[in-house]
C-alpha cells in the first residue's frame, strides 16, 4: 500500500522518485502451516462436543464457512427447499453471494435445531475465539493440536473441508466452486492437503499395475487312483502310454518303475 500511494505521488508530482521503488514485499509466508483432520479423528471429535458446537463443528467440516461467516448465519439462511446455506454478500469474504449445499442428515438436525426460532436468530452459537473451544473438545478426544504436518485450530476446518472435497473425487472446478475460490491455485496449493496413508496407497496401486497379480487358481497336478505314491517325475519318456494300457488291461507287464 505504501509503494502504491509513493507511486501516485510520483505521478501526481508530489514526489520526484519513489523511494520504495526498490523495496521487497512483505513475507506472507505461514511459519506453521494447518493440517487437515482425519476421518478418524473428526469421528472423536464430534463424539466429545457438545451439542451445539457439534452442529457448529460438523457445518464448518462439511461447508468450509469460516467462523465469522458461520456467525453472520440467521435461520433464515438454511434452505430446505435447496438444501443448504443461502449466504449473503454482506458476510462472505469474497462479497458475494453464494450457496452451499448440505447433507441430508445434517439438514435435518438443523432444521430441528431451527424449530421455535425467529428468522433473525442466529443459526449458531459462535464465541468470539472458537479456537479455544475447539482446543479443549481436541484435547478431549486425544487429538494432538500440532503434529509434523501441521497445526490445528478452527481454520483447520476449511481445510479438512477442502482435502475431503477432493478424497471425495471432485475435479478441479467443483473443488473451486464448492471452497468459493477463484483460484486453483489457492484452492490446491493453500487449502487441500495430502495425506501420508493415501499417498502410500497410490504407490501401492503403482506396483500392483506392475506387478499384476495371477488371476488363475494354483495348479497341482492330481495323480491316478492307486498311483498317490508313485514319483511322477522319475517315470521315463514313453511309460505314460504304457501306463494308460496297463490301466485298461491291455498290457499285462509293468512298467520297470511300477515293480
Amino acid at each position: 500500500a505504501l509503494g502504491a500511494f509513493c507511486a501516485w505521488a510520483v505521478q501526481r508530482g508530489y514526489l520526484e522518485d519513489n523511494p520504495l521503488k526498490n523495496s521487497s514485499g512483505f513475507d506472507i509466508t505461514p511459519r506453521r502451516q494447518r493440517r487437515a483432520l482425519t476421518v478418524s479423528e473428526i469421528d472423536r471429535l464430534l463424539k466429545v462436543a457438545p451439542g451445539g458446537r457439534r452442529l457448529l463443528y460438523e457445518t464448518a467440516i462439511v461447508t468450509g464457512l469460516r467462523a465469522g461467516e458461520l456467525r453472520a448465519l440467521r435461520t433464515a439462511h438454511l434452505d430446505t427447499v435447496r438444501k443448504g446455506l443461502a449466504l449473503e454478500a454482506d458476510f462472505t469474504k469474497n462479497r458475494q453471494p453464494g450457496f452451499q449445499p448440505l447433507p441430508g442428515a445434517l439438514l435435518q438436525r438443523l432444521t430441528a435445531h431451527c424449530e421455535g426460532k425467529a428468522v433473525d436468530a442466529p443459526l449458531f452459537h459462535v464465541p468470539s475465539h472458537p479456537a479455544r473451544e475447539l482446543r479443549e473438545d481436541l484435547l478431549a478426544a486425544g487429538i494432538p493440536l500440532t503434529t509434523p504436518e501441521g497445526k490445528i485450530d478452527f481454520h483447520s476446518l476449511r481445510n479438512t473441508f477442502a482435502t475431503l472435497v477432493f478424497e471425495a473425487g471432485a475435479t478441479v472446478k467443483e473443488g473451486m466452486s464448492l471452497v468459493r475460490h477463484a483460484s486453483p491455485d489457492l484452492t490446491l496449493n493453500t487449502y487441500a492437503r495430502t495425506r501420508a496413508d493415501r499417498l502410500a496407497g497410490v504407490v501401492e496401486k503403482i506396483a500392483e499395475t506392475l506387478n499384476p497379480a495371477p488371476n488363475y487358481a494354483v495348479f497341482r497336478t492330481k495323480q491316478a487312483a492307486g498311483a498317490e505314491g508313485l514319483d511322477v517325475s522319475s517315470i521315463p519318456a514313453g511309460t505314460s502310454h504304457t501306463l494308460k494300457k496297463w490301466r485298461r488291461g491291455e498290457s499285462n507287464p509293468r512298467p520297470a518303475t511300477l515293480q
